[in-house]
């Protein structure tokens, strides 16, 4: 059986940069035998945006946001993934709105207890990834947000021993955008795909 993976795509553009490469991403995964979801973060139906600091989650033994949507309904299905991959436009330097939608609110994936926390069960087994476009270079945010996604990746344990790995794309202006004519592009997006599912 191959890979799942999971790919969670923070633009707002659906026929955009970002979805381009994830969709490059996710054919190059398919053909090495994984079975891809791409979730579209700007397109769930949301109770809430963001995390609400409630704390709900944390009088639970579920590990689950508290806020019934489908927000909710994806973050607790991370668990069972073997590939963890979190897709982002730069917006002013840092993730899209969108994708921090949903960030946020994996924070019901852990519990605190005494003398640490206790994280979802199977998370720590999942791998994470990041892809993100930009339409400066990897000055203009790429970088910045790749450390933010790392931290996640290592706190939860996706990215400890699991391989945390990311492919950035620099230069991608919107009014240029990615075009299906990049084959070398296109060729190191389908390249990365294989290799998460490997």
């Amino acid at each position: 059986m191959g890979k799942r993976i999971m790919i969670v795509v923070g633009s707002p553009n659906e026929h955009g940069n970002t979805r381009t490469v994830v969709d490059w991403v996710a054919a190059g995964a398919r053909e090495a035998g994984a079975a891809v979801e791409i979730v579209d973060a700007a397109r769930l139906r949301y109770e809430v945006y963001g995390c609400q600091a409630c704390m709900a989650c944390r009088g639970s033994d579920a590990f689950r946001c508290a806020v019934d949507d489908e927000a909710a309904d994806v973050i607790a299905r991370m668990p069972e993934q073997d590939v963890l991959v979190l897709a982002t436009p730069i917006y002013f330097w840092g993730l899209s709105a969108q994708i921090k939608h949903v960030v946020d609110r994996m924070f019901c994936l852990m519990k605190s207890s005494e003398g640490g926390y206790k994280l979802a069960p199977g998370l720590k087994d999942v791998r994470m990834a990041f892809i993100a476009t930009a339409g400066g270079g990897d000055d203009w945010g790429l970088t910045l947000a790749e450390s933010n996604v790392k931290a996640v990746a290592g706190f939860i344990g996706g990215g400890g021993g699991k391989g945390f790995t990311s492919l950035l794309v620099p230069r991608a202006h919107s009014e240029q955008g990615v075009r299906e004519s990049n084959t070398a592009l296109r060729e190191k997006a389908r390249a990365f795909g294989k290799e998460l599912a490997s």
